[in-house]
């Protein structure tokens, strides 16, 4: 049996990808046009790397696992928080890890009642 985001979560995750990208490049033109660049410099980096790894997450086959696709799900949510959140991106960036375990930690500490309809929310 294989796992895989549903249709419209991953819609959801990839049109908020897409919006925060657009927010971002947005920032970075006012900035130019004030005459600070830094955004523009940092752009590669800080937005347009994390967006592209949002959608290779997207496009990735089906896993053997729930907790497989769980993983790729809080990736990609922490990935869009890395660009929507500068000031703490570095953070969000370092504290990856923490998305597994959280997914572990839901996985087996979580009462079965809860775990259940939540996941089938977004996995199928």
């Amino acid at each position: 049996m294989t796992y895989a985001i549903r249709g419209g979560f991953k819609a959801l995750l990839l049109t908020w990808a897409a919006i925060l990208f657009v927010w971002r490049v947005l920032a970075a033109y006012d900035h130019v046009r004030r005459g600070d660049p830094d955004l523009l410099l940092a752009f590669p980096l800080a937005v347009i790397f994390p967006a592209l790894l949002v959608l290779l997450l997207s496009l990735m086959p089906a896993a053997r696992s729930r907790e497989g696709v769980l993983m790729r799900i809080g990736t990609m949510v922490q990935l869009c928080l890395i660009v929507m959140l500068p000031p703490v991106a570095l953070y969000l960036a370092l504290g990856l890890p923490v998305v597994f375990l959280v997914v572990e930690l839901f996985e087996t500490r979580v009462p079965a009642a809860i775990r259940d309809p939540l996941v089938r929310m977004a996995v199928r």
